[in-house]
């Protein structure tokens, strides 16, 4: 169990964490000159009138800057809060409790981060779990023609996106400059052979009497007009 002596501790130890990290983000709010920062917007970072007059890599500079401050301001943020919650749970006598397990974590992990709230144990099952999502989750939601057009978990056999990339490798490896087999490896090349797509500009085609563009399966003699498939 932690002492009153210990409790008092880590109380005072917390409390100064959670000031120098509220600096910090005053800082990343507001720089020294007291111009820059998130606090302001990129307009009056820069203080120019427009954007139109300087260089993109500037402006791109500036860009990857604000970028960077806001990541750091959101896990600021995030242990200002795990702290407050410490805070708390000094207040309530339940510090030092796994919130998984409920034993008690162990005074070297509390030494380290004052404000954890996870056992070793539990931590490291937590961070050996089974990634959900290989790929970005706003994939799930994207639509056509921003979907992702990688289809191999899919019976599709059809041009996707892995063709077109095989495609770019494969010129890539067939030119002068490159040679490397920084894509494919020869026999992974060799392996899967890509079929030519057909032209669609040599596609046949004849427009129906309901003014629909139809593909002509006809031959030169057959001259009846096109049939329509209902599918409902």
């Amino acid at each position: 169990m932690i002492t009153q002596q210990q409790t008092q501790d880590y109380q005072q130890r917390l409390l100064k964490m959670r000031g120098n990290i509220l600096n910090r983000i005053q800082t990343i709010n507001k720089d020294e000159t007291g111009k820059g920062g998130l606090g302001f917007s990129m307009g009056e970072s820069i203080e120019e009138l427009s954007s139109y007059d300087n260089h993109p890599a500037d402006l791109g500079t500036e860009m990857f800057e604000r970028s960077k401050d806001l990541a750091l301001k959101g896990d600021a943020m995030l242990t200002v809060r795990a702290i407050d919650d410490a805070l708390s749970k000094l207040a309530a006598g339940q510090y030092g409790l796994c919130e998984v397990c409920g034993k008690e974590i162990s005074a070297e992990r509390l030494d380290a981060v004052p404000y954890t709230t996870q056992c070793v144990d539990c931590k490291a099952r937590d961070e050996h779990l089974p990634k959900d999502h290989e790929r970005p989750v706003e994939e799930d939601v994207l639509a056509n023609p921003f979907a992702r057009s990688w289809k191999d978990g899919e019976d599709y056999n059809g041009f996707d996106g892995e063709d077109a990339w095989e495609i770019v490798a494969r010129w890539n490896e067939d030119t002068d400059r490159s040679q490397a087999g920084s894509y494919y490896g020869d026999e992974e090349m060799i392996e899967e052979h890509l079929y030519p797509s057909q032209n669609p500009d040599s596609i046949p085609y004849e427009i129906g009497e309901d003014g629909v563009i139809y593909e002509s399966f006809r031959g030169v003699d057959d001259e009846s007009s096109p049939y329509e498939v209902n599918e409902r």
